[in-house]
């Protein structure tokens, strides 16, 4: 008789983790799901979930696109939730045992809440011998608002404004990953023996190249900024053996607008009367 592994997503609605659920489900394991978004604040939850499952994923955190987490009126908000956070977590998965995996970023250690509240996260995790899984701007369609990434954010700026236009001057480079592809390293990786590993593109892209393409996408002009953006060149090096990403930056990026389409079809009327609050110019 097969026994079916019960996986416990800890942040199961955002980016990642709604993909990461849908394809834990669709591999016949059991799922339970907890996110501040379904109402389950993590800063409080009880031992029980970490007790029933057999493995944690532990995504969960404060977080969003540039816009978000380099804002300075986030900083004191970023570093108080991701402390607290971190705290209760932890200390779950210390007093219960259960093997676990702790998503973290190119970014930790970075000069700001979200860098040093991952740095401290990072560490934390690897203390308690949990797996760390170190991201690489990773993509794919979001419901747009003020934490929403920068592929969302352009492919709706070309759609609703028929233009793409940048915060910055697109000189910045990024390694982007679709959320598919991210879902699959993340699942191979668990299953491994490696106890840390970096999930990146294979390629550096420019901002404006990414704006670039959407635009060609959309057969629309492309209309940057002027300010410098930000960008931390450090590559990937602890890699995981025989994965690589299926999914180009040209077909992701389609896939993106698809789901864009989609819901300015359903909530089109809504969302482009909020446009400028929800995505700041």
């Amino acid at each position: 008789m097969t026994i079916r592994t019960t996986e416990l997503v800890l942040g199961g609605e955002g980016l990642i983790g709604a993909e990461l659920v849908k394809t834990l489900l669709a591999c016949n394991r059991n799922v339970v799901s907890l996110d501040l978004k379904s109402g389950c604040d993590l800063r409080y939850v009880n031992d029980l979930p970490f007790e029933e499952c057999d493995r944690v994923w532990f995504l969960a955190w404060d977080t969003g696109g540039a816009k978000y987490h380099s804002a300075a009126d986030n900083q004191h908000q970023i570093y108080k939730h991701n402390c607290e956070l971190s705290a209760r977590i932890f200390d779950a998965l210390a007093r219960t045992g259960k093997p676990f995996l702790f998503v973290t970023s190119q970014l930790t250690g970075q000069p700001t809440a979200y860098g040093m509240t991952k740095l401290i996260a990072e560490k934390w995790a690897e203390q308690l011998g949990g797996k760390v899984a170190r991201l690489w701007n990773i993509y794919g369609w979001e419901r747009p608002d003020t934490r929403s990434h920068v592929v969302t954010d352009l492919a709706l700026s070309g759609l609703i404004d028929a233009r793409v236009k940048t915060m910055t001057n697109g000189q910045e480079r990024r390694r982007f990953i679709y959320k598919s592809d991210c879902v699959d390293a993340l699942i191979k990786f668990f299953d491994s023996p490696k106890a840390i590993v970096d999930i990146a593109g294979e390629e550096w892209f420019r901002i404006g190249e990414l704006a670039e393409e959407i635009a060609r996408q959309l057969n629309v002009d492309v209309v940057l900024g002027r300010q410098e953006g930000e960008e931390v060149m450090i590559d990937p090096v602890d890699t995981l053996p025989g994965w690589r990403q299926s999914i180009s930056l040209r077909d992701g990026i389609a896939m993106v607008i698809a789901d864009a389409r989609i819901f300015l079809e359903i909530e089109g009327d809504y969302f482009r009367r909020r446009y400028r609050e929800l995505l700041p110019a």
